[in-house]
């Protein structure tokens, strides 16, 4: 094998894919980066056995070749390079790195003993804005569970239907929903493990406005985009009928400021109970103000007024006001709408400008 590119195409290729490459005592290789130098040129590939990642990187290939070494040091050590040219050889079972004054060998593994990355069938392609995909994942992601052992909500759902993309995730006391315009006239659901989709979510991070491109059967999904294919195993599974927790109607809607009710939350929360996180919001419909309230015996007590247009009934919930605040920064809006019925029932949080996106919250029971 040799290879000539440069240390610029070389890093941000290895900085796509280094990240999956944790230290597995029981599979040395997955600690690797697979190099390919081809007929497609040079391809660098990462595996949990879960996630696969291949970034194309440009260069020249001189002959053919393929070989693994341990993905963070290869990707620390180019990093540390001058932007020129690196050449990669194989020498005496080593991969060889040399540039004008610096020359390095990397001990490493036979490509032979690297797992094999599937292939997705590219029929039925769906296509999307990444920007928007990026966004959508940030408005739903953080209401996923973290609870590995129960892998459904360990995950967001997508839901694909004609026209229309719809993202839940849940942890059973939190729900977050975005829906997404999309060219589409099949009708298919899939359960993304929350893993992928945070990995998917950092390399989009690093990428320009562009549009990205969804491959799925029934056990796998492909993203393509920029050079770069992220191919992921779905959960085999029943995702929770999160639709008939999602009130038809509130007898209390109040509208407000998003710089205004967090921190104001924030500031209150200092007096909650520890472990419970409890506040609890007062709809004055007379005042039209939302009165954010708590109290422990340990630290003391707390109340702020936050003005609001309100509607309805008035009332009283009580909520985690964690949850709350995870719901509020990530929403993109500066008003938002919140809704509730009683304290035995979800109140919702809602921006103003966009009913693509809900946010359900569970009260805590008194």
């Amino acid at each position: 094998m040799k290879v000539i590119c440069t240390q610029e195409n070389l890093h941000k290729g290895l900085g796509l894919v280094s990240n999956i490459a944790n230290r597995h005592s029981n599979l040395p290789v997955l600690n690797n980066v697979l190099i390919k130098a081809g007929k497609d040129g040079l391809v660098l590939i990462t595996t949990d056995l879960e996630i696969g990642i291949k970034a194309f990187v440009r260069g020249k290939i001189e002959k053919e070749g393929e070989f693994t070494v341990d993905a963070k040091l290869f990707n620390n050590y180019v990093n540390y390079l001058p932007k020129e040219n690196v050449e990669l050889n194989l020498k005496d079972g080593g991969l060889e790195i040399k540039n004008k004054n610096q020359e390095t060998t990397i001990n490493g593994l036979a490509a032979e003993d690297f797992p094999l990355i599937p292939d997705v069938s590219k029929d039925g392609e769906i296509e999307l804005s990444s920007s928007e995909l990026k966004r959508a994942l940030q408005e739903v992601m953080f209401a996923a569970s973290l609870d590995g052992s129960r892998a459904e909500i360990n995950a967001v759902n997508f839901n694909f239907e004609p026209g229309e993309l719809v993202l839940a995730a849940t942890d059973s006391y939190r729900l977050a929903e975005k829906k997404i315009k999309i060219v589409n006239d099949k009708s298919h659901k899939l359960i993304i493990p929350l893993k992928t989709l945070q990995e998917l979510f950092r390399v989009l991070s690093d990428q320009v406005e562009q549009k990205i491109k969804i491959y799925l059967n029934e056990n796998q999904i492909m993203f393509v985009f920029d050079g770069v294919e992220l191919i992921s195993r779905v959960i085999d599974g029943k995702y929770p009928d999160y639709k008939q927790i999602i009130p038809n109607e509130f007898s209390t809607k109040a509208k407000c400021a998003v710089s205004e009710l967090a921190p104001a939350i924030k500031a209150v929360a200092l007096f909650c109970k520890q472990g419970i996180n409890d506040i609890r919001l007062s709809f004055d419909e007379k005042d039209q103000k939302i009165i954010i309230a708590t109290a422990s015996s340990h630290a003391g007590h707390s109340l702020a007024k936050v003005s609001a247009d309100i509607e309805g009934s008035g009332g009283e919930v009580v909520f985690n006001y964690k949850y709350l605040l995870d719901g509020l920064s990530n929403i993109y809006s500066n008003e938002v709408f919140i809704k509730i019925n009683n304290n035995s029932s979800p109140g919702l949080i809602q921006p103003v400008n966009n009913q693509e996106h809900l946010y359900l919250v569970m009260p805590i029971r008194q």
